[in-house]
């Protein structure tokens, strides 16, 4: 694949910072007030999840559980009430486990990779969003469409499976991006939100080309899927409601059991209160 030249670095990084310095999303409530605890959380919950139905669920949880220690106290049954709507609930549950088991947040990449639910991308966006380090590229969907479209655009072929972007020649491009002086003052909380904010910006003018990137992984429907199965079962046992009529729902159960949300007791299933 053509290598980008130096005269390509430099307007991308302008282009990016100019739009940054014009249309930052500073009011995203994650970027104020930052701490390592409440960027691992937003992080957690903005899994594939959207900006807009994480914003008041990120409020409401801080209402609940402000610090580490407050989630130490919290029960599952709680937090998977709380967490209702954004999906995914193995990071309700993820984060329930962080609370119970970990005093402080890790401050290296190696460490946060440890933490349950968090994988190579959360842990760096801990690293650049919660202590301002370039630990280790922040890759994510924006990012992909920002890098593609600054410097892949022009290969041919980018649709067919051999000439896919691999995620190894984005973190290369972005590990050079921040070797450069203008980045480098930015600082990496501030350059990767402007690299963020820009790819948002392209999708928003219908420029998307996450189709063009290896890693990419069209997500399966919802309606009538195991996902939205596994919610229902697990919401009609926190409120104490009829199962799901659902050939799968025996198998879910099993599932959440083995997986310690759920616990069988005499009088039914109720949700686990420890991970013994």
């Amino acid at each position: 694949m053509k290598r980008s030249t130096k005269e390509m670095d430099k307007k991308f990084i302008s282009d990016v910072l100019n739009h940054y310095n014009k249309y930052s999303r500073h009011d995203l409530v994650w970027r104020k007030k930052i701490t390592p605890y409440r960027i691992l959380v937003s992080e957690i919950m903005l899994q594939q999840t959207q900006v807009e139905r994480v914003k008041g669920k990120f409020v409401l949880w801080m209402k609940m559980y402000p610090t580490l220690h407050d989630l130490s106290k919290s029960s599952l049954e709680d937090m998977l009430k709380l967490w209702k709507g954004l999906g995914y609930q193995r990071r309700a549950k993820a984060l329930y486990t962080i609370g119970h088991t970990v005093r402080r947040i890790p401050k290296t990449f190696e460490g946060l990779t440890e933490l349950p639910g968090v994988g190579i991308y959360t842990a760096s966006a801990v690293c650049a969003f919660a202590y301002n380090t370039f630990s280790h590229p922040v890759l994510e969907t924006n990012i992909r469409t920002a890098l593609i479209e600054a410097f892949y655009t022009q290969i041919n072929n980018l649709n067919s499976i051999e000439e896919k972007i691999h995620d190894d020649i984005l973190y290369s491009d972005l590990v050079r991006l921040s070797s450069y002086k203008v980045v480098k003052e930015c600082g990496a909380r501030e350059w990767y939100y402007a690299l963020m904010d820009y790819g948002a910006f392209l999708k928003k003018s219908k420029i998307s080309h996450n189709h063009k990137s290896k890693s990419y992984n069209k997500q399966s429907a919802y309606k009538g899927s195991r996902r939205e199965l596994r919610a229902k079962v697990l919401f009609s046992i926190l409120h104490k409601e009829a199962l799901p009529e659902d050939k799968r729902t025996e198998e879910i159960i099993d599932e959440l059991v083995q997986e310690g949300y759920l616990v069988n007791t005499k009088t039914g299933y109720r949700i686990a209160e420890s991970f013994d």
